[in-house]
């Protein structure tokens, strides 16, 4: 039986590139590509694929957003990062989300498919430079939980309860997309929450949010 894998990236070419490097491999079959968070919760619904491969940083719905969303419509499904992100707060949230990996962009073919298959057999598999980040976060304690929220983190909160996307909300701002991510886990980390709806909630409790 193969596995079937979804690949969500923004960028056609870094897609073609991990389908060609895929598909040099019997036991996998790409089932489908999302270029974004919106179209990859649809395709997942639609593909019911047994592996997500799934970048960060994309537009109308950002990869850590979507797989908020993932968890709870798809459960059977074991979820990838794939991203060029390394900085502890995106891993964490990432993990705290359901990712069941982590991997860095440059990685060699033979890495991927041993992620790829070990994380199908029901494991976890991260890059080396993300274990090294991952023993370290371990190591050092956490914000408190009454570290102050910035008023950007305010403005950025302010328009998720509202509904807005991250890109709605970078349009809005006039600030990237990455900068939106980087204010939201901020938040969660400061919060000590793990997803959207408990910033929400917990910021409501504190009073950020009236």
């Amino acid at each position: 039986m193969k596995i079937r894998i979804l690949l969500a990236d923004d960028h056609p070419m870094i897609r073609a590139g991990f389908k060609s490097m895929l598909d040099k491999n019997e036991r996998f079959e790409i089932v489908g590509e999302a270029g974004n968070g919106k179209e990859l919760i649809a395709l997942a619904g639609q593909l019911n694929p047994d592996i997500i491969l799934v970048d960060i940083s994309m537009p109308v719905m950002s990869g850590l957003e979507s797989l908020e969303a993932l968890s709870g419509q798809t459960p059977g499904v074991r979820i990838i990062i794939l991203t060029m992100h390394e900085e502890r707060e995106y891993i964490l949230q990432a993990l705290k989300s359901g990712a069941a990996g982590y991997l860095i962009k440059n990685i060699e073919r033979f890495e991927l498919e041993r992620a790829i298959i070990t994380v199908y057999e029901g494991g976890k598999y991260f890059s080396p430079i993300i274990t090294n980040i991952l023993a370290e976060a371990v190591s050092k304690p956490e914000a408190s939980e009454t570290a102050e929220v910035t008023p950007r983190e305010k403005e950025v909160l302010e328009l998720v309860a509202q509904g807005n996307s991250t890109k709605q909300i970078a349009d809005l701002l006039g600030i990237s997309i990455r900068t939106v991510e980087s204010h939201r886990i901020n938040m969660l980390k400061k919060l000590k929450v793990n997803n959207t709806a408990g910033l929400i909630k917990k910021a409501i409790e504190l009073k950020i949010l009236n």
